[in-house]
């Protein structure tokens, strides 16, 4: 399982080469800016198994595969069938004019990693998800 730690206002994820699992959190976390709710109540409701995810246009979406179509292709060989009993969210740092990298993340990984983040951030007391 990935780790996050908190530099200065970024948060940096183990096995994020490209820092898009970072930029998630961060982004996740800025969501009261935009909504005016409590992070964690936002958090738990968008991120948990039957969530809607997040999506900031332009910016960032976070949305969980249900469809073979909804992996990137450079994550190729889901099939439809094995998105219905595996939980997998896609995060994708939107880019005009170039590609747009992202990762993939399980279920219980995503809400460890926010639960860590809203704890770092002194935001969450045991987060959301617990």
């Amino acid at each position: 399982m990935r780790t996050v730690r908190l530099q200065g206002p970024l948060f940096h994820v183990t096995e994020d080469p490209e820092q898009v699992i970072g930029d998630f959190l961060g982004f996740a976390l800025s969501l009261r800016n935009l909504s005016g709710r409590l992070t964690a109540e936002e958090l738990h409701e968008r991120f948990r198994p039957g969530g809607s995810g997040m999506r900031l246009p332009d910016v960032f979406a976070a949305y969980r595969a249900r469809e073979s179509d909804a992996v990137p292709p450079e994550f190729g060989g889901w099939e439809t069938e094995d998105l219905e009993h595996r939980e997998l969210w896609v995060l994708t740092r939107l880019r005009f004019g170039g590609p747009s990298p992202s990762a993939l993340v399980e279920g219980p990984e995503l809400r460890h990693l926010l639960d860590r983040a809203l704890a770092l951030r002194g935001d969450g007391s045991g987060g959301p998800f617990h």
